[in-house]
């Protein structure tokens, strides 16, 4: 790109040509600035002309040279490459932090510095949570910078900048959002918190992330193609999350998840009665039954939702007087209390990475009579 100053009625303006696929094309831009006096002053910018317009030679347009229209471009060009999920976690985040933040500036790509994104990275952990006025946490912060790294970095990859100014830029630690609270149940606790949900819904379900610590996704995911009543294991294959939509994986969050597992006495009795009343429910339906194959699932074999099992298990803890603990907390208390028992199985079968969200829990086993809380009994 070349530029070169012009002067039509005693003004002056900058005049650009470039090349687009091999085309040799003109932009003409008016200045403001009177002839007399002031072509000095405009030679000395051209390079910043030139900076600022560079982008025209790259195709795209004026808008995708600022940082929240690249951005949008970006993730538009890659949804294909990415899971639903992760593409819907995204814009989430643009939405909610990004985009307020950054939009009504329109910075141009060129423009962002590294104080640029200290400066969004410090906004957000002191006053980001725009229902509270509060802050956020660094793991919230880190969802934004994740988009801002990704997005800037291809830029750099394409030649719109040249450097990705987020790399070096630290984020901020503590205060901010207010931590949640971890809560570890002791064998006691556990044993309140099933008694709570016999003959419930959601029975199997507790019982099942009391016992293996898996996630809630994986939980609801599993499928009786995965489970060998003959040999006493089953394996984690598939997932059911929410983000934006509900969306069904046939593989796990991490490879860690996707293990074999043993049978507990208890939990094969469980599994054996679900089977029952599918295989039931199937004969009592016929073809109105979804035939999904998810071992927790409605009467009509549709699976149950994420938020089905959050909401309904903050509920029954509230009713029955115990005190408020999430879903997730269970995942917790296994990792805690198999690591406090050290507890171990004999070598061949490995349980699931405990809350492998944790690396300092990993290479647990599980015990095959006792269980992780030694009241097999229930």
């Amino acid at each position: 790109m070349n530029a070169y100053i012009e002067e039509k009625k005693g003004y002056l303006y900058v005049k650009l040509t470039y090349n687009v696929n091999g085309e040799r094309k003109f932009k003409t831009i008016a200045t403001g600035l009177k002839a007399k006096g002031n072509k000095s002053l405009l030679k000395s910018k051209l390079d910043d002309y030139i900076r600022a317009y560079e982008y025209l030679e790259t195709g795209c347009s004026e808008d995708e040279q600022t940082l929240m229209g690249y951005i949008d471009k970006y993730l538009n060009e890659h949804k294909d490459e990415i899971e639903l999920s992760t593409y819907e976690a995204y814009t989430t985040v643009i939405e909610a932090h990004i985009r307020p933040y950054f939009g009504p500036k329109r910075l141009k790509l060129y423009e962002i510095t590294p104080k640029t994104i200290a400066d969004f990275y410090s906004y957000l952990h002191t006053s980001g949570n725009h229902r509270t006025g509060g802050g956020l946490s660094a793991s919230s912060i880190k969802k934004s910078a994740t988009v801002l790294k990704l997005s800037l970095n291809n830029a750099r990859i394409v030649g719109l900048i040249d450097n990705v100014p987020t790399d070096g830029v630290k984020i901020p630690k503590g205060g901010g959002k207010k931590q949640t609270k971890k809560v570890y149940m002791n064998k006691d606790d556990a044993q309140n918190v099933l008694d709570a949900f016999k003959g419930q819904m959601l029975y199997p379900i507790v019982y099942m992330t009391l016992f293996y610590g898996l996630r809630r996704s994986e939980i609801i995911g599993l499928k009786w193609e995965n489970i060998d009543l003959d040999n006493d294991t089953f394996e984690i294959k598939s997932t059911i999350v929410r983000c934006k939509s509900l969306i069904e994986k046939d593989r796990t969050k991490t490879d860690d998840s996707n293990a074999q597992f043993e049978l507990l006495p208890r939990f094969k009795e469980i599994l054996i009665g679900l089977k029952e009343r599918a295989e039931n429910n199937k004969a009592l339906l016929g073809d109105e039954y979804l035939n999904k194959g998810y071992v927790f699932c409605w009467d009509n074999g549709d699976f149950i939702k994420p938020d089905y099992v959050s909401r309904n298990y903050s509920k029954r803890i509230k009713e029955v007087g115990l005190p408020h603990m999430r879903f997730h907390d269970l995942r917790h208390t296994n990792t805690t209390n198999s690591h406090n028992l050290k507890i171990r199985l004999n070598q061949h079968i490995p349980l699931h990475k405990k809350a492998s969200h944790d690396n300092n829990q990993r290479g647990f086993y599980i015990n095959t009579v006792h269980t992780v809380f030694l009241f097999h009994k229930n």
